[in-house]
């Protein structure tokens, strides 16, 4: 059973096994869980969860080494990251939600739903494409973009990229990566501070190291494209972001029929902090909640 502490920032903490968690929650009804990106936190979700929680129990957490919750020194790979999601479900009594993941929160989305399919009623991919995704001249394209992760990858160099002096790789990412948009300059701010404090950084280029890159080269060698999600799975990305692009996603409908991909047009790849309304408008048609 998790124990639970309040946060004095808002939210609360549940400690799960392993890890002392810090959740958001808001609203009642159909749950659906928020998984943010890199190097972001639940303080993403700021402006979608007041659009949801008037017709769904919303719960935003902070992943393992992020926002209030623990870094603790020990792996962050992808099972460590759905394991982790699973016993906040478990923990908040929910059998079954709504996931949706942004950025490196979607790679543990697609985690969840592929290893504890019955865990996820419906799954909502932004701004990645899905694992299971074919190999392709355009895939290859578009991961040319991802220069930095490996920098982030490297023991030492990373955390001193990510924690140390002007901080200045994580300040392009939150901003200049998109090509349009990004944080706000409050919001990015909050995230850099947060990845001054040694443990969080070390943990922000474990997770390049030990998920991002190995599960990037997994997706290139094919290594999911027998691991189907059967659950109802949105991809929403946006059409200004460079990470991802329709060509990448060429079809992907075909031989994921459960699958919809939608662009949001004018948009980069922080597409939750540019157009949250419409983020929020599309996960509840999808999912089917009632919005009377």
């Amino acid at each position: 059973m998790a124990r639970e502490s309040r946060s004095v920032e808002g939210g609360r903490f549940l400690d799960l096994p392993g890890l002392r968690m810090h959740v958001v929650e808001s609203g009642s009804g159909t749950p659906v869980v928020l998984v943010h990106g890199f190097p972001q936190s639940s303080r993403e979700w700021a402006h979608v969860m007041p659009l949801l929680e008037p017709h769904a129990r919303v719960i935003a957490p902070d992943l393992r080494g992020a926002g209030r919750s623990e870094a603790p020194d020990g792996p962050y790979r992808l099972d460590t990251m759905c394991g982790d999601l699973v016993e906040l479900l478990d923990a908040l009594g929910i059998e079954q939600a709504v996931v949706v993941g942004h950025d490196i929160g979607a790679l543990g989305a697609l985690g969840l739903a592929m290893d504890r399919p019955e865990r996820v009623s419906h799954l909502v991919v932004l701004s990645v494409p899905p694992m299971y995704v074919k190999r392709s001249p355009a895939l290859l394209r578009s991961a040319r973009h991802s220069w930095y992760q490996v920098a982030l990858a490297m023991p030492g160099i990373g955390e001193r990229l990510l924690g140390g002096g002007a901080q200045r790789l994580p300040r392009w990412l939150l901003s200049t990566s998109a090509v349009r948009g990004g944080a706000s300059e409050r919001d990015r701010e909050a995230y850099i501070a947060r990845l001054r404090e040694p443990d969080r950084a070390r943990a922000g280029s474990r997770t390049y190291r030990q998920l991002v890159v190995p599960e990037i080269l997994r997706i290139l060698r094919g290594g999911y494209r027998d691991r189907l999600p059967t659950m109802p799975t949105l991809v929403l990305y946006g059409a200004d972001d460079p990470l991802v692009s329709r060509a990448v996603l060429d079809d992907v409908e075909r031989f994921a029929p459960s699958i919809r991909v939608e662009e949001l047009p004018g948009t980069g790849h922080w597409l939750v902090d540019e157009q949250p309304a419409e983020v929020a408008r599309r996960i509840l048609e999808f999912a089917g909640i009632a919005t009377e």
